[in-house]
C-alpha cells in the first residue's frame, strides 16, 4: 500500500512527537531548569513588554486628545505622549508611597512606645497572680533548671541566627539590587517599544505570514486582536473598581469616624488591583493602623470592610470588570479562583482577561457548529416539556419511516 505525501508528513510528525515527548518525561528537570534559566535572561524584556502593554492604554487617549492640536507633528505627539503616561504611572505610585508610609512609620513607632507600657502590665498582671495563687510559686521554686544546657542552647542560637540573618540580608540586598536592575532595562524597553508599536507590528505580522499559511495567520492575528481588545478592557476596568472600592471606603471610613481614613482608602484602593486578595491585604494593613488607636474601631473597620468587599464581590466586580471583558459575572468569579489556586496573584490577574478570551473563542465556535446543523436558539430554547415532546417526535419520525418502507 503506497503511502501519499500528505500522510508520510503526518506520520513522520507523529513519530517525531512521540520522541520528544518520551525525551521530555525523561529529562523533565533538565527543562524545568532550562525554562527557569531562560525566564530568567529574558526577564526584563518581558517586563518591558508588560509594562509597554499597561502604559499603552494611557498613552492612547494622550495620543487622541494631543493629535487635536499638534496634528502634523506624529512623533512629537507620540514622545509628549509616552512621557505623559510614564509621569501618570510614576505619579500614582509616588501619591501611594507618600500617602501610606508615613503611616505605617507612625504606627511602628508608637507600637514600639507602647511597648514599655506593655510589659509593665505583663509585670502587675504576673504579680497579681503570684498573690493570689501562692502555690505556683512554690511549684516554680521546686523546678530544677540545668542552666547549662539553657545557656548552651542559647549561644548556639545566637550563632545559627547571626548567621542566618546575615545571609538573609546579603540575599535580600542582592535580590533588591536585581530587581532594580530589571525594572530600569524593563522601562527603557518599553519606552523603546511604545515609540516604535507599528514598526515592530509590521515586522511582525510579515515574519508570521512568511512562514505560517494565510489563512492560519489571519486566524491567528484575530486571536491576537481579540485578546488585546480583551486584556485592555481589563486594566481599565480593574482601575475603575479599584477607584470604586476606595471611594466607597473612605465614605464608609468617614461616616464611622474611623482615624486614617485617607491612608488607609488609598491603601486598599491600590491593593483591589489584585483580584479579590488585594482586599484582604489592604484590609489587614488598615485595621493595624487603627488597632494602634483603637482596638475596638479596628474590630468595626474589619466589619465594614466584609460588607463593602461582599457588595464588591457580588455586584461591582463581576459588572464592571465582567463588562469591560465581555465575561460573564459568575464566570469572573470562576477565573479568580482557578488563577489564584494555580498561579496565586499573577493567575488572579491573567485569567480574567484569559477566560474572556477562550469563552469568546468557544461562542464563536459553538455558533459556528450549529450554523452548520442549521439549528436556532428558538430550537434549542424553550420549557423543558416543550423541549422533551420536540425530541419525542424526532425519535418517533424515522420509525414510522422506516414501516411504510418495510410495506
Amino acid at each position: 500500500m503506497e503511502i501519499k505525501v500528505n500522510n508520510k508528513k503526518t506520520v513522520m510528525f507523529i513519530i517525531a512527537f512521540a520522541i520528544l515527548l518520551y525525551w521530555s518525561l525523561n529529562h523533565f528537570p533538565v527543562i524545568l531548569d532550562g525554562v527557569s534559566i531562560t525566564v530568567g535572561v529574558l526577564s526584563p524584556f518581558l517586563l518591558g513588554a508588560a509594562i509597554a502593554f499597561i502604559l499603552n492604554v494611557p498613552m492612547r487617549f494622550f495620543e487622541r486628545q494631543l493629535s487635536r492640536f499638534l496634528k502634523d507633528k506624529k512623533k512629537v505627539v507620540r514622545a509628549a505622549s509616552i512621557l505623559l503616561s510614564l509621569l501618570l504611572a510614576g505619579g500614582i505610585i509616588i501619591f501611594v508611597l507618600l500617602t501610606v508610609i508615613p503611616e505605617l512609620v507612625d504606627t511602628i513607632v508608637a507600637l514600639n512606645n507602647g511597648i514599655p507600657a506593655f510589659l509593665e502590665k505583663m509585670d502587675t498582671w504576673i504579680r497579681g497572680v503570684t498573690k493570689s495563687y501562692p502555690e505556683v510559686t512554690q511549684y516554680l521554686s521546686t523546678v530544677e533548671i540545668n542552666w547549662s544546657n539553657v545557656t548552651d542552647l542559647a549561644v548556639n542560637f545566637l550563632k545559627n541566627g547571626v548567621t542566618d540573618i546575615l545571609s538573609s540580608t546579603w540575599g535580600i540586598a542582592t535580590s533588591v539590587v536585581g530587581v532594580l536592575t530589571n525594572l530600569c532595562i524593563g522601562i527603557i524597553f518599553s519606552i523603546y517599544i511604545l515609540a516604535q508599536k507599528e514598526k515592530l507590528g509590521f515586522q511582525f505580522r510579515k515574519l508570521i505570514y512568511a512562514y505560517i499559511p494565510s489563512a492560519k495567520a489571519d486566524r491567528f492575528f484575530a486571536i491576537g486582536r481579540l485578546s488585546h481588545r480583551t486584556f485592555s478592557g481589563f486594566i481599565s476596568g480593574q482601575c475603575m473598581e479599584a477607584i470604586i472600592f476606595g471611594l466607597l471606603c473612605y465614605g464608609g471610613m468617614l461616616l464611622c469616624r474611623f482615624p486614617y481614613s485617607m491612608s488607609v482608602s488609598v491603601l486598599i484602593g491600590f491593593t483591589t488591583l489584585i483580584p479579590v486578595l488585594g482586599a484582604f491585604l489592604g484590609t489587614a494593613l488598615g485595621a493595624l493602623l487603627i488597632f494602634v488607636t483603637s482596638p475596638l474601631q479596628a474590630f468595626w473597620f474589619v466589619v465594614m470592610i466584609i460588607v463593602l468587599q461582599q457588595i464588591d464581590e457580588n455586584l461591582i466586580y463581576p459588572r464592571v470588570v465582567g463588562n469591560s471583558v465581555g465575561l460573564a459575572s459568575i464566570w469572573v468569579i470562576v477565573a479568580v479562583t482557578v488563577g489564584g489556586s494555580l498561579m496565586g496573584v499573577l493567575g488572579m490577574l491573567i485569567f480574567v482577561p484569559l477566560a474572556s478570551v477562550l469563552y469568546a473563542l468557544l461562542r464563536d465556535s459553538v455558533n459556528g457548529h450549529l450554523s452548520k446543523k442549521q439549528l436556532s436558539d428558538s430550537r434549542i430554547e424553550g420549557p423543558p416539556e416543550e423541549t422533551a415532546s420536540r425530541h419525542r417526535n424526532f425519535v418517533k419520525k424515522p420509525k414510522a419511516a422506516q414501516g411504510k418502507k418495510k410495506q
